[in-house]
């Protein structure tokens, strides 16, 4: 049955026979690394001043340094929150009053809007971006991965931004 291909194993028959260890061994692979080594490139390398070996590179074409444009200077001062009163800091979180533009905090928009509306039992209020709030329900409050947003309030218009949120995007937006 060996023959006719049905059943059998024929792997054995196509195994190599093991390599000999001897010291003949040996020297023929001293012998194939040292051919490999002839037709490789030396690499030349440089001790940098921190004491790291580093590539020298050679290179045919100076190449300009990459110098990045220098953003516009930021005159925005600290100015008063239009609800507390206490200076806006971080205009990166601030929020435009929707009546006058000024810049308020983000907290103080939160408790503004948490006042108007009716929260139930599981209702939050949120920021849910593009310039929005949102009343969020969540059925379970230990699970945050289930919740519907109830009501969507548009706080800051995407059409109309305050000189002072014009200012700051054109300096982030630079590079």
């Amino acid at each position: 049955m060996r023959d006719s291909g049905k059943g059998g194993d024929s792997r054995k028959s196509r195994r190599k026979a093991p390599k000999r260890r001897g010291r003949e061994n040996a020297q023929g692979r001293a012998q194939q690394s040292e051919a490999k080594g002839k037709g490789r490139k030396a690499v030349n390398f440089l001790l940098s001043g921190e004491g790291k070996l580093t590539k020298k590179r050679v290179s045919t074409v100076p190449r300009q340094k990459w110098v990045p444009p220098q953003p516009p200077a930021l005159d925005l001062q600290p100015t008063a929150c239009v609800w507390c009163g206490k200076p806006v800091k971080e205009f990166s979180t601030a929020f435009s009053d929707p009546e006058t533009g000024k810049p308020v905090h983000f907290d103080c928009a939160v408790s503004r809007i948490a006042e108007r509306e009716r929260l139930e039992k599981g209702d939050t209020v949120g920021y849910i971006g593009g310039g929005r709030f949102g009343v969020i329900n969540f059925s379970n409050p230990q699970n945050a991965k289930k919740f519907k947003i109830k009501k969507v309030l548009e706080w800051e218009s995407a059409e109309i931004r305050s000189e002072w949120r014009v200012m700051l995007c054109e300096h982030f937006s630079v590079t």
